[in-house]
């Protein structure tokens, strides 16, 4: 499949063009699962429990990072984010939602998935955007995707690509989608908080398309650790898990490319205008 080239001008798109919007829902609850993250402790006396406790309560982090619950696997936190991304096919108004996250349990691997939305085909309006009705519709369904009862805000960012990108992009996922499944045997490496999770997913699909971005900004997060002396704290921190922050990566992004922030209930909470 012939891979649609960004330096080429938008204009030229026959009609609509193609669009990806990478997503980040910043107020969805991430689990840290507390055994692997033990596991890669090697000394004791770290108290594991008071580490995360500490690491992921901060109201004046942006976003502000708090513990929502305790699950069994560990603490459900709000302020990382969790991230998709939705692309539409500029032809056909076509519209897809795609994934990757922790939805295997123990198995590791993590898996991708689509979530259905409606609509799953959009219109467009004479200027070849997408219009009004079908748009404000598609950010509620999207609002929606892991929480249909009161949905979750998101902050995204709106990307214009040649026709073909949605196919490229589709294609993309599935063969991901596939690689997961089969885990090590098909070449998957296991979800990893540290570089392998639902953002690098979604960068990794723009990216299929020749979509440029930085986000070295985004400062990941250390673990704080807890207990032991400061000798030993010393020793472990070369060994402590670093957390990447899917929503400052987003921040990030959004000054590059066009931000788009909508509330839980689908409306849009900043000043986005199609590019």
């Amino acid at each position: 499949m012939t891979r649609p080239s960004l330096n080429q001008s938008i204009a030229r798109c026959p009609g609509p063009c193609d669009i990806a919007i990478p997503i980040v829902y910043p107020n969805q609850p991430i689990t840290i699962p507390v055994a692997a993250v033990r596991e890669q402790i090697p000394f004791d006396g770290i108290d594991v429990e008071a580490s995360l406790q500490v690491t992921f309560t901060d109201p004046d982090a942006s976003p502000p990072l708090s513990i929502q619950s305790i699950r069994p696997q560990g603490p459900a936190v709000t302020g990382l984010g969790h991230a998709g991304i939705a692309i539409i096919n500029g032809v056909t108004g076509a519209v897809a939602y795609l994934e990757y996250g922790r939805y295997d349990g123990a198995r590791g691997f993590g898996r991708v998935r689509a979530v259905a939305l409606s609509p799953s085909v959009i219109t467009f309006d004479d200027s070849n955007k997408p219009d009004s009705a079908s748009f404000a519709s598609l950010l509620r369904s999207l609002a929606q995707t892991n929480n249909p009862t009161a949905g979750y805000d998101f902050e995204a960012v709106y990307i214009e690509l040649p026709n073909g990108a949605f196919d490229i992009m589709k294609e993309f996922a599935e063969q991901r989608r596939q690689q997961v499944e089969e885990g090590p045997e098909g070449g998957a490496q296991p979800y990893n908080v540290a570089n392998n999770h639902c953002f690098t997913f979604a960068m990794e699909v723009i990216s299929e398309v020749g979509v440029g971005f930085n986000i070295r900004q985004a400062n990941p997060l250390n673990l704080k650790l807890q207990g032991g002396n400061f000798l030993t704290r010393g020793a472990v921190s070369t060994f402590a898990p670093t957390f990447e922050v899917p929503a400052r990566q987003m921040r990030a992004l959004q000054t590059q490319h066009p931000a788009l922030n909508v509330s839980n209930e689908g409306r849009i909470t900043n000043g986005f205008q199609f590019p």
